[in-house]
């Protein structure tokens, strides 16, 4: 399959792959209509994977930058986009270690959701609320 330019080029392509157009192989010792007692019974892998959500932190528990995460269109001016790229500079410097731009921006929106007078004073300058 060609590699689309959706595709994240540093994913983890490690761990088994997934066939789309296969679908998944049922155990046909337990069938079970939706509501019966054995749908609420976790698996070995789902109670592995919730036990690994609730123990590691959000980048370790993840299997890639994309997991859980929607893609939007967010159009940005020329020097806020080089700021993202000095705040993915500063962050790396500061934990020493790769940090994804993916993972900084949205931290960043999630300061600005926890801090929406932050939000309103940038909004300020930029001449909202001269009317």
């Amino acid at each position: 399959m060609k590699q689309g330019s959706a595709d994240d080029p540093f994913a983890d392509d490690s761990g088994s792959e997934e066939r789309p157009d296969e679908p998944p192989v049922a155990d046909s010792t337990t069938q079970s209509e939706p509501g019966d007692a054995a749908d609420s019974t976790p698996t070995d892998s789902t109670a592995t994977a919730a036990q690994r959500a609730r123990s590691l932190p959000y980048i370790h528990a993840r299997d890639g930058v994309k997991d859980g995460r929607k893609q939007r269109p967010v159009f940005l001016r020329e020097h806020i986009e080089t700021g993202i790229d000095d705040l993915v500079a500063r962050m790396e410097a500061e934990f020493g270690e790769d940090v994804y731009k993916t993972d900084v921006t949205e931290a960043a929106m999630a300061v600005a959701e926890d801090n929406p007078e932050l939000v309103r004073e940038k909004l300020d300058e930029w001449g909202y609320g001269w009317a």
